[in-house]
């Protein structure tokens, strides 16, 4: 049994690795993202969507359900089959279920992004009938005081653990998420222990970045790169998975393209105006699903991105820690206004794992 099952588990990796070189040779759009609203309940004082996160924002010029499930049709039919929904807050949305219903019966594993306030019998009813792969739920704080520090709307707590134990008492696959900052880094072990005790999947990301229209006040709320590593490193199995990760990757050539990552190749991203974009960050390419399709847009206008090239010179050409950076043009440009002048924050975080990696292999603690 023991060898059946050592056989199993490396054919299984080798499948995927093919798979998935197959899919980036051929630039099969495998993930997607629908973001279907900006509308959204709380007031998030983080959001990179800023003042443009609004529930009374007028969606007029919001792409309509109809669209949408022309876009799902299509995206369907082109090869995805991972498949995000999020916003604002995607339930607020007129005719999310609908629109949930036909990406479910298209066949995509879909994964919903949520506050989790808004989860009422109807969602719970449909999800139960048709289980996502998974919903996950940002808790950014583990008391009211810090949670509505951050949401800037009173009673939003207890709404969202509300949801979080509805999720659950139905057995919807639920994981939890928080953004770690200046203002719940005291929360933070108690965020953690109160995902543990409920049983699911938790996960974080310090790297706040500015809103998409520029404005940086989000970024006044991060924390030391030490001390977000630290926080990082205190769970057993996360410093695991950062050693074998860096492990794998660390011999692996530095990629001259100026995107290396999924954008554009195996990935897409599309906005509530149906626009499309290879990803959240990226604001060019665009094309406009509006007025054309979206294998056009797949086929002759994400590319361009894949295209591009770093420059001789470029900061990060000959960095064996990009890996461990998160590192990111479209951040960059973000923070900085240009995609070849990298985010001092992400090094600074890439410098802070390398250097805990490199003393837990010393000291044989992983």
């Amino acid at each position: 049994m023991a060898d059946s099952t050592k056989i199993t588990g490396s054919t299984d990796r080798e499948f995927i690795h093919r798979f998935n070189m197959k899919v980036a040779g051929n630039r099969i759009p495998l993930s997607g993202t629908l973001d279907l609203t900006r509308q959204c309940n709380l007031k998030c004082i983080h959001c990179y969507l800023g003042k443009d996160c609004s529930r009374s924002k007028n969606d007029f010029h919001e792409a309509g359900t109809e669209k949408w499930l022309e876009i799902i049709d299509e995206i369907t039919d082109a090869g995805c089959l991972h498949l995000l929904i999020t916003g604002g807050e995607p339930l607020l949305k007129k005719d999310f279920l609908n629109i949930y219903r036909h990406a479910k019966m298209n066949g995509l594993l879909v994964t919903v992004f949520s506050n989790g306030t808004c989860i009422d019998d109807t969602i719970i009813d449909t999800f139960v009938d048709l289980p996502p792969q998974a919903i996950e739920i940002s808790l950014y704080g583990a008391t009211e005081d810090t949670f509505e520090r951050i949401t800037g709307v009173k009673g939003s707590f207890q709404k969202c653990i509300a949801g979080i134990r509805r999720l659950l008492d139905h057995g919807i696959n639920l994981k939890l998420k928080t953004i770690l900052m200046s203002i719940n880094r005291h929360e933070f072990s108690d965020i953690e222990h109160y995902a543990q005790e409920l049983g699911v999947k938790f996960r974080f990301d310090a790297a706040l970045f500015p809103c998409l229209n520029g404005d940086q006040s989000p970024l006044d709320f991060r924390i030391h790169p030490e001390e977000a590593v630290n926080k990082e490193m205190s769970n057993t199995e996360r410093r695991r998975e950062w050693q074998d990760f860096y492990n794998k990757m660390k011999d692996s050539p530095v990629s001259d393209s100026l995107y290396d990552c999924g954008a554009g190749l195996t990935a897409f991203y599309i906005d509530p105006h149906a626009k499309m974009h290879p990803c959240l960050m990226a604001a060019e390419p665009e094309y406009d699903l509006l007025h054309g399709d979206f294998k056009t847009g797949w086929k002759e206008v994400m590319p361009k991105i894949i295209s591009r090239q770093k420059s001789s010179d470029h900061p990060c050409i000959n960095c064996k820690k990009t890996s461990l950076c998160g590192y990111c043009p479209a951040f960059f440009r973000l923070e900085n206004g240009v995609e070849e002048i990298c985010s001092d924050y992400l090094c600074r975080i890439g410098n802070e794992r390398f250097k805990a990696i490199c003393s837990y292999q010393v000291e044989g603690g992983i």
